[in-house]
């Protein structure tokens, strides 16, 4: 029995509601005979009957955010997930870093849709962007991640065209020849799940974002007897969440940190700011249960946190008496002392509510001396000193700050070494492909793989655009790469600003610019006036008039010198001539390298 007789056996549990996506034009699952054409040749069975399956991850690889993975078999197409990054800090101006889809675009009629693991940015962000491009592409989800897609895709007009698809994981699902059933998963947002992807090649598994959270806030534990039955159902390889994969132990129970919280709410005088992930719905459930209990009155603020709220109570992942949860805006009305502030801003995000609190330019709340901010998060990779900066302006301004470096108030929703040690023993994956975060991260999650009885060449280290072959049960990787560039979206420009706009601007921010004006005959190009300077954040005012004038002088020296060498010189010639002859004096005589830009005007 060959591996598409095997396939078509065993892909579909007995008893499971099966959910279609985009039908492929052909069936699947029915053969039809192919008339030969005279001059037909025998191609290899590999390449006519039984393709490799193709995994290709375009993002999640060499970051922690934009995951998005590419499943491909023969002409069938499906993604999972399809995230956005967070700029790092040398980003400047840049809102948001996307997946780079240049693989997809010429294979969108093969696409029979995207899977959406969680409702986290990281791995939804990137819809909005992608849906002018890749079309209508059938969406799937559990019931909170869908929510929140819509509510993204409200916010860029598409949510009444989209099509989206609520399923239960208990459902089956099939994407033209693939088939994925679910098991849930705990982690930082409810309605998560793992993906169980049977295709012509064997069984593959991703875990999603995940951890073993024995007394979880929602009280629903992971799917456990989905995830041990795999051990015999022959899984080819495991894609399994690396994130704290060099954290020893088992990551902290949400219950734990509940408890931690009704403390604070119950014990601390005054007025108290909780700043948290919008998307930490079972957190934010144990905040409000108790501040109902110790009868302290709620207010949100911040955008984020007051969607996802609503959105979450409306789908019942929430709960609390009407009218409990109030508008920052009403909260100069009332005035209340005992108050309890649910915010954004625990990654000191520079127009979040927390932030503009610490800068004293919130609208609404106003931080005084021994209010109590608690941080119920943890840092992500790049944002340690805007928190530190957002922390020390609320110090300065009185308050007393909590974090989890005093005490815990925050836990993580990704294993640590042990749980993911749990998932090996419980999947029994003939590969292992760590997945979701930086190389050191998943190199540790290997070592994890070795630890518990996988050989060394049974584990794969991707990178963003590597293409992962199985086939006959063989995983490899292959010499192959598709396109995966950082793709910037900077304000309304998807992928339009370029490693040179990034690179000036840090040179704008590191040194300051330099404007040299030249006017110029319109004819022959000689000079009619002396240039003139204008600098901003290059020079100091005891430098200012000596090198301004050396740098006019220099200017001029080398526009004319270039003219009298080359009369026929472009002006674009005389622009990069004069702008590397500036540069290289600024940098003899200040030790600086500014943005210089010459600037002709004709006459």
């Amino acid at each position: 029995m060959n591996n598409l007789d095997k396939w078509l056996k065993n892909s579909v549990g007995e008893g499971k509601k099966i959910v279609s996506g985009n039908s492929p034009k052909r069936s699947f699952f029915k053969r039809r005979p192919h008339a030969k054409h005279p001059n037909h040749k025998k191609q290899a069975p590999h390449a006519s009957k039984h393709p490799s399956l193709r995994i290709i991850p375009l993002g999640g690889l060499e970051e922690v955010g934009k995951n998005m993975t590419v499943f491909e078999y023969g002409r069938d197409i499906f993604i999972l997930d399809m995230g956005f990054q967070f700029p790092e800090d040398d980003m400047l101006g840049v809102d948001y870093v996307i997946p780079d889809i240049s693989y997809l675009e010429d294979k969108i009629d093969r696409i029979r849709g995207i899977f959406i693991t969680h409702g986290h940015l990281d791995h939804t962000g990137g819809i909005p962007y992608f849906f002018p491009k890749l079309g209508n592409i059938p969406i799937f989800g559990t019931k909170l991640t869908m929510g929140l897609v819509r509510k993204r895709l409200e916010e860029f007009g598409y949510a009444k065209v989209a099509k989206l698809n609520t399923i239960d994981p208990d459902e089956t699902l099939r994407l033209g020849c693939f088939t994925l059933n679910f098991f849930r998963v705990n982690h930082s947002i409810p309605d998560g799940v793992g993906v169980i992807i049977d295709t012509p090649q064997g069984k593959v598994v991703h875990t999603g974002d995940f951890k073993f959270d024995f007394t979880p806030a929602d009280n629903k534990l992971a799917d456990f007897s989905k995830i041990a039955a795999l051990s015999g159902q022959n899984v080819i390889a495991l894609m399994s969440d690396s994130t704290n994969a060099l954290n020893p132990g088992h990551t902290v129970s949400e219950k734990s940190i509940g408890k931690t919280l009704d403390d604070i709410i119950k014990n601390t005088p005054g007025r108290i700011i909780i700043a948290s992930f919008s998307s930490l719905i079972g957190r934010i459930q144990q905040i409000v249960s108790s501040a109902i209990k110790h009868q302290r009155p709620i207010y949100v603020s911040g955008r984020s946190m007051v969607d996802n709220i609503e959105i979450a109570t409306k789908l019942g992942y929430l709960s609390y008496p009407k009218g409990t949860i109030r508008d920052i805006r009403k909260y100069k009305n009332h005035g209340d002392p005992n108050a309890l502030i649910l915010t954004t801003g625990s990654q000191g995000e520079a127009v979040s509510a927390l932030t503009r609190m610490a800068a004293a330019d919130h609208p609404h709340i106003k931080i005084k001396k021994n209010d109590t901010i608690v941080l119920s998060s943890s840092p992500i990779i790049g944002n340690e000193k805007a928190i530190t900066a957002t922390i020390n302006n609320l110090c300065y301004l009185g308050a007393n700050v909590i974090s989890n470096n005093i005490m815990d108030v925050h836990t993580s929703g990704h294993g640590k070494k042990e749980d993911l040690k749990l998932m090996l023993s419980l999947v029994k994956p003939k590969n292992l492909i760590p997945v979701h975060g930086l190389l050191y991260m998943r190199k540790a999650h290997g070592q994890l793989g070795i630890e518990m009885g996988l050989k060394e060449e049974n584990i794969i280290y991707a990178d963003n655009g590597s293409v992962i072959e199985i086939n006959n049960e063989k995983v490899k990787l292959k010499e192959e790469k598709v396109e995966s560039k950082y793709v910037i979206v900077d304000g309304l420009g998807i992928g339009d600003t370029s490693a040179t706009v990034i690179k000036e601007r840090q040179e704008m921010a590191e040194n300051g610019i330099a404007i040299v004006l030249f006017k110029a005959d319109k004819t022959t190009k000689k000079l009619i006036k002396t240039p003139m300077l204008i600098s901003r954040g290059f020079l100091y005012l005891k430098e200012t008039d000596k090198i301004e004038k050396e740098i006019v002088t220099e200017s001029k020296k080398a526009y004319e010198a270039l003219l009298e060498k080359d009369p026929k010189a472009s002006w674009d010639d005389l622009k990069k001539f004069v702008a590397g002859s500036i540069a290289r004096n600024a940098h003899k005589q200040l030790d600086r390298r500014p943005l210089v830009l010459p600037i002709i005007v004709t006459g």
